[in-house]
């Protein structure tokens, strides 16, 4: 039985894996600046004898496994990129690079689909079609993100890309996969205000106009767009996590910035949020007698999960991993991905690899100085991704 087949197979890679990840975990490199990592990534593909094409997107490295074969091609990408963070885990393999840190997993992505071109190119006489295998730079470069570089530079043809499938270590229970159809994770936006006011001595308020006040208001005021203006079905976030104003204890502020993130996984929130944002700035700066500046900066767009793909990767990961050990998510996730734009051009299918256990429970959060995964999620994945190439292609 095939099935059989790839377990051993899995097994037999398991220690090299893991070994692979410690390597890219001990060595991360920031977006675009991968240079290491995919000489490394390109090396181990062509180990295995697949052609490794590099530079693809300035640092990507792109494969394929037969090549030419079958009607179908299946692309399946991992992120490569680290985070600007020192690392704080006390791991043995942890970052030798002072203040940049893998904090997302993306060593996690990058080893898993390695170990899946190791046994996918042991049984690839029983795939009939060709497998793509993209190692994305810069997916921590939002709004920007990796993806349209390698999208600019043809990664969806030569040959034509059909399906795309992606996966992304998740605080779920170690050996669990979660997904579920449509939205699959937010659109992923960034908002800079600054409060424009008359500064003055703090003794004589009143004349001035303090933009401290004014943005204390509008921060508040801008909580109740997601609790009134927004319908309750659609998941919005709407988050001011960096205000800057003020130069000394008796001098009322003339200006003040405010920076945040808004999230949302409508079409119908997604466009409406900017204007109605904008309405409330300028009415409570009106109210306060200051001005204001604005911008709206969209970034990755919603991860839209094709019913039809996911419908068959649920029912290869049941098959593959169990029925208990398959999460069926009722809401889309917050966090934004930049997968979301192969999504916008094929058909595809994003999911959470669940990597939290007794190991680390406390130490599960993403873009974490303290985040360990549970290296025990790589045979999941690896098992998980194999199967439905293997479903897929039959």
């Amino acid at each position: 039985m095939l099935k059989e087949k790839v377990d051993k197979l899995v097994d037999k890679y398991l220690d090299e894996v893991i070994s692979i990840r410690r390597h890219i975990h001990q060595n991360p490199e920031l977006s675009l600046k991968e240079f290491e990592t995919s000489k490394f990534v390109a090396n181990e593909l062509r180990k295995i004898g697949l052609e490794a094409q590099e530079g693809v997107g300035k640092t990507g490295v792109v494969s394929n496994l037969n090549l030419g074969k079958g009607e179908k091609n299946l692309m399946l990408r991992a992120d490569m990129d680290a985070l600007p963070i020192q690392e704080e885990t006390g791991l043995p393999f942890a970052s030798k690079n002072p203040g940049v840190m893998h904090a997302c997993g993306h060593d996690i992505h990058t080893s898993i689909l390695l170990g899946v071109t190791k046994v996918l190119n042991e049984i690839k006489d029983e795939i009939n079609g060709n497998v793509k295998f993209v190692f994305q730079p810069a997916e921590e470069n939002n709004p920007v993100g990796g993806v349209p570089l390698m999208i600019k530079e043809g990664v969806l043809e030569n040959p034509h890309v059909d399906n795309a499938v992606a996966l992304h270590v998740w605080d779920y229970p170690i050996g669990t996969v979660a997904v579920k159809p449509n939205a699959m994770m937010s659109e992923s936006n960034r908002i800079f205000i600054t409060i424009k006011g008359q500064a003055s001595h703090a003794s004589k308020p009143h004349e001035g106009h303090d933009a401290i006040v004014c943005a204390a208001y509008l921060i508040t005021q801008l909580q109740t767009i997601v609790s009134r203006a927004i319908d309750p079905s659609d998941v919005v976030v709407l988050t001011l996590s960096k205000i800057n104003g003020g130069v000394r204890y008796n001098v009322l502020p003339g200006e003040v910035s405010i920076e945040g993130t808004v999230r949302c996984s409508s079409a119908e929130a997604c466009e409406i949020l900017p204007d109605k944002i904008e309405e409330f700035i300028k009415d409570v700066c009106k109210i306060h007698g200051c001005d204001y500046e604005y911008k709206f900066s969209h970034g990755y767009p919603v991860t839209m999960n094709d019913p039809k793909l996911t419908k068959l990767v649920k029912k290869s990961v049941v098959n593959s991993i169990g029925e208990d050990n398959l999460i069926e998510m009722d809401n889309p996730d917050t966090g934004g991905e930049d997968f979301s734009f192969f999504a916008k051009e094929v058909p595809s299918c994003f999911m959470f690899l669940g990597c939290k256990s007794e190991k680390n429970e406390d130490a599960c959060i993403l873009h974490n100085s303290r985040f360990n995964c549970d290296e025990d999620c790589i045979k999941t994945g690896i098992k998980a991704i194999v199967n439905i190439v293997i479903d897929y292609f039959k």
